[in-house]
């Protein structure tokens, strides 16, 4: 019993660092997104502390984004309802036997890749030719990404 009790302790010091840490990268990200919206004057600063409106700021930062001979316009609309979009999708082709799933797998790394292109046009916005690491950086390493919005908060775009 005293081994039981030893891991569930153990367990729930993890769990409670884990929850320290998300609550501090998620302050980092909303204070950095809150500065950037004041400098770039998008309106509804506080939509930085709301996680899904936290993509309607930087929408309203990019305000668009070119995909090869396509621009994404609308981008403060398009960011906070295309996971929504994708969660449906994906739940309707769960019904789907096989191909279903491919295409559910197909639709979650699409919406990797533009998100990935999207945080590479953020970053890009700021620090140029850093986008690059900051990028690969921020999708390799979870925490870096909020360091780098912290960091950026009073950036003005190049």
């Amino acid at each position: 019993m005293d081994d039981l009790n030893m891991l569930l302790a153990v367990g729930g010091f993890a769990a409670f660092l884990f929850f320290i840490l998300g609550v501090g990268l998620y302050l980092l990200f909303s204070i950095g997104l809150y500065g950037l919206a004041k400098t770039e004057r998008t309106g509804n600063d506080w939509f930085a502390f709301v996680p899904l409106l936290q993509l309607y700021i930087v929408g309203k930062i990019l305000k668009e984004i070119k995909i090869s001979n396509y621009t994404v316009p609308m981008l403060e609309l398009v960011l906070p309802l295309a996971p929504i979009a994708v969660g449906i999708a994906g739940g309707i082709l769960e019904a789907v036997p096989l191909l279903g799933t491919l295409l559910q797998m197909l639709l979650n790394l699409a919406y990797a890749v533009f998100s990935i292109m999207v945080m590479y046009r953020f970053y890009k916005r700021y620090k140029g030719d850093q986008a690059t690491v900051m990028t690969v950086l921020s999708v390799l390493l979870f925490f870096m990404g909020p360091i780098y919005v912290f960091n950026l908060r009073k950036a003005r775009p190049l």
